[in-house]
């Protein structure tokens, strides 16, 4: 007989879920910016979101609230990244207009600036977007001037010259040498890459429809310096490939970085043995004289990316296709393509008058009707570990996820405009809030490993502003009492502050109190008896000043609440707190003699079959009087 026996074995569940109920239009009139909806089936993370007009950077959680923010100098040229090191990569808007930039930032989470990067002059200037490269070095997307002879010479039809200039695409790779230095250690330039049939006498000439690994000089739908208009780079790892995408050609490219600069110049060598021409090329095969309008699939597109690996549609590529010019209406839709890539990264030419495939999309984000969707410029989007996908239509500032099914979970709109942050309500117009991209990483994504993510307000003004409700402990167990607290920021006499609790019978309101005053930041508390183990619970806190003012927090509750479970001892059917002899009794009295339900029902599964039966009150009994095993609950 033993003498000494452990403690039951105590199960516990503890779960922070972050959303509960997706906010329907009809509910929402008055929340304007801001969270606007908040579903279970979010993707949980924190988003990363630069303003155009802003020199701030902002880093939100799934409820609306920041987390943290980046001051800087400069307003975005114009992407911006959390890296795995928990360096913010972020480009700076130092020179020009219409996606120009100038370079690019290293800063800490501190806001310390580690490397500061320019690179523009009279002949070369960076727009748009950088990539950090596993080596640490950084690629830059850049325009280099041509003159008008420069132009000609390549075969550049004079009457497409506008202001007798060509800015044509190059893309440097940049290695850290200082805070304020750097080398360029590889480099790739369209303009070793063209042909053209308008001049036999000028370089570069050919059958165009002969070369889709090469770029027609002459191929414009528009007369403007900027021809190509790049507006996204992306590094391929496993593949030691980019891809550039091109919004006046409405279609992306994709080039070796496995070769020398020498090689990338010419048209041989690197990787896949094609120097840096075109290894492969999609969304408009009219570029290459191949197809017709009706085999156009991209329209003024933005953000053409691999899927990152180990996520749903891993090294498929998804490109935010703006829309504009489609033959059945401008409307923008979200498209993944699958490549025709064998496993060695290689790509087949296709012949003259044929074109690359594939002809449609595996999955597409469309709207319903398709014209309530529109971002005519910038925007982007990406993939999630649980397979919805974060959209960014960017002249709305407006993020916002959905499922495969093309369900909207969460949403969100921009607050910070070029005129100031946003109070509640506020209606905007369009481009005022306008983002390039955003961004979510999950909770235990490596760079914000260490760091303060404590919630604090969401960035909107509220005249009354409830925020940072919580409680404590964070993990309770049955025999706990529970307090929550909330901080309320308010010019004007509070009238009442009160918590509603949700054990799955409807909300109960306790009264919240402070011994702080007004005009004064304050917390409010409350404390309530222990809550029942292993059931659902909800809650969110309301706030209403003299003048008639209300907040909740959260700020769409009770459609979203803040959701926690206490813990259960495993082997406590009755819930009373321990384990005895009254729990065999409580398991018999609900298999045999129609007894209540075990609290929760996972407390009398104590030998962890997925169910409860008598072999679980004879577990118990061997576990009390015969030295048993401990209970081990689902």
């Amino acid at each position: 007989m033993h003498t000494h026996r452990l403690p039951a074995q105590k199960t516990v569940i503890f779960i922070l879920l972050f959303f509960s109920a997706i906010i329907s239009p009809a509910l929402s009139l008055d929340q304007t910016v801001g969270l606007l909806t908040c579903d279970s089936a979010s993707f949980l993370g924190y988003t990363l979101f630069t303003p155009i007009s802003s020199s701030s950077t902002y880093l939100i959680d799934n409820y609306g609230r920041l987390v943290h923010e980046w001051h800087n100098d400069h307003t975005p040229g114009l992407s911006c990244y959390l890296l795995e090191n928990g360096n913010l990569l972020r480009t700076m808007h130092l020179i020009g207009t219409g996606g120009a930039g100038g370079g690019f930032q290293m800063i800490d989470w501190d806001g310390n600036i580690l490397w500061e990067y320019e690179y523009y002059g009279d002949d070369h200037l960076q727009h748009h977007d950088v990539e950090y490269l596993p080596n640490g070095n950084v690629l830059v997307l850049a325009w280099e001037k041509k003159t008008f002879e420069e132009a000609v010479n390549a075969g550049r039809n004079p009457a497409l010259l506008a202001n007798d200039t060509l800015l044509p695409e190059h893309v440097v790779e940049i290695q850290h040498t200082g805070v304020n230095s750097g080398n360029i250690v590889w480099e790739w330039h369209l303009w070793d890459h063209l042909v053209q049939d308008f001049d036999s006498t000028k370089d570069n000439f050919g059958v165009v429809a002969n070369h889709p690994e090469l770029v027609d000089i002459n191929y414009i739908l528009a007369n403007r310096a900027d021809w190509i208009h790049a507006n996204s780079v992306q590094y391929n790892a496993d593949l030691d490939q980019i891809i550039i995408n091109s919004r006046s050609f409405d279609e992306f490219w994709i080039i070796d970085h496995g070769t020398t600069t020498a090689e990338a110049a010419g048209h041989t060598g690197g990787n896949r043995g094609r120097g840096g021409d075109i290894l492969y090329r999609w969304g408009n095969p009219a570029t290459y004289r191949a197809g017709n309008i009706n085999d156009k699939r991209l329209f003024k597109q933005h953000d053409a990316h691999w899927i990152a690996p180990g996520l749903p549609g891993e090294g498929h590529i998804m490109i935010f296709n703006n829309g504009t010019g489609r033959l059945d209406g401008n409307y923008s839709t979200v498209d993944e393509i699958i490549t025709p890539v064998d496993e060695s990264g290689n790509y087949t030419l296709p012949d003259p008058g044929e074109y690359f495939g594939p002809d449609s999309a595996v999955w597409k984000y469309k709207a319903g009707p398709p014209s309530s969707f529109l971002a005519r410029r910038i925007s982007g989007s990406q993939r999630f570990a649980n397979g919805n996908t974060l959209i960014c239509s960017g002249v709305q500032g407006r993020f916002f996820e959905v499922t495969p099914d093309g369900d909207i979970v969460w949403e969100y709109i921009n607050p910070v405009t070029a005129n100031g942050i946003a109070t509640q309500g506020d209606l905007l117009q369009q481009e005022i809030n306008d983002v390039f991209r955003c961004y979510r990483y999950a909770p235990d994504f490596p760079g914000l490993a260490g760091h303060d993510l404590t919630p604090g307000a969401p960035i909107e003004i509220y005249p009354l502003s409830l925020y940072g409700t919580n409680h404590i402990p964070e993990n309770p167990e049955r025999l706990d009492p529970v307090t929550f607290s909330a901080m309320i920021t308010c010019e004007i006499a509070i009238a009442q502050v009160e918590l509603y609790i949700d054990t799955g019978d409807g909300f109960h309101a306790f009264t919240m109190t402070t011994t702080g005053g007004f005009p004064n930041d304050s917390v409010y508390t409350a404390t309530v008896p222990p809550l029942p183990a292993g059931i659902d619970i909800a809650y969110y806190v309301t706030a209403v000043n003299d003048t008639g003012g209300t907040a909740s927090d959260p700020v769409i509750a009770p459609l979203t609440t803040y959701h926690f479970t206490v813990a259960f001892i495993c082997g406590d059917p009755n819930n009373s707190g321990s384990v005895n002899i009254l729990d065999v009794t409580c398991l018999i009295n609900y298999l045999y003699r129609d007894g209540s339900s075990p609290v929760p029902e996972e407390s009398g599964d104590v030998n962890n079959s997925g169910g409860v039966n008598i072999l679980d009150a004879t577990y118990l009994i061997n576990y009390i009087y015969r030295s048993g095993p401990d209970p081990v609950c689902p």
